[in-house]
């Protein structure tokens, strides 16, 4: 299996048929370029879903794991992106239900951000203001906001949650007027 990525990546190259291929017949170096463009949305999606870094990473090396072991199920009936960022959605919330209260208590700092965090500058302190509001959101709304927002259609959202269409776009109307709501 190649080892965790979590360095800087390019955009989508989108489903090169070789290179699925090849990664379905176990070419780990085929799926290191599957895998690199969508690895900082998958990141993305652990990351607001589990609400901490530690978790995040977890998470996402379960999503490569995943992933990886799952070629051979991968059919390209949606984009490689939009069924990494399933995966990554999966493993996050099974991190997040993994995680118990007892850590809350032993380690309270874990729900708040560090004061590095809290930002000296105003990027910092206006992803720390949209990580708090996405918090806010009803947990529909906000996975299939981040679904959306990290690159998937409606359509592959709503195939990634498995709920009807029209439900996903009211999902997503709804966490976007939330989030405007809460960010001012």
């Amino acid at each position: 299996m190649p080892a965790p990525l979590v360095g800087d990546v390019g955009g989508d190259i989108g489903d090169d048929a070789e290179l699925l291929a090849a990664a379905r017949a176990g070419d780990s170096d085929a799926f290191r370029l599957l895998w690199q463009p969508v690895e900082r949305r998958a990141f993305g999606v652990c990351f607001h879903l589990t609400a901490n870094r530690p978790d995040a990473l977890d998470a996402l090396q379960e999503t490569q794991l995943a992933a990886w072991k799952g070629m051979h199920r991968y059919e390209g009936r949606a984009p490689f992106a939009a069924w990494v960022l399933a995966i990554a959605r999966n493993a996050a919330l099974s991190v997040v239900r993994r995680r118990s209260s007892h850590d809350d208590l032993l380690f309270p700092e874990a729900a708040e951000p560090h004061a590095a965090e809290s930002g000296f500058d105003e990027t910092v302190a206006g992803l720390v203001d949209l990580r708090r509001a996405l918090a806010t959101l009803a947990p529909a709304h906000r996975e299939a906001l981040l679904l959306w927002a990290g690159g998937l259609t409606y359509e592959q959202t709503a195939a990634a949650l498995e709920v009807p269409l029209n439900t996903v776009k009211v999902w997503i109307f709804r966490g976007r007027r939330s989030l405007r709501e809460l960010l001012g």
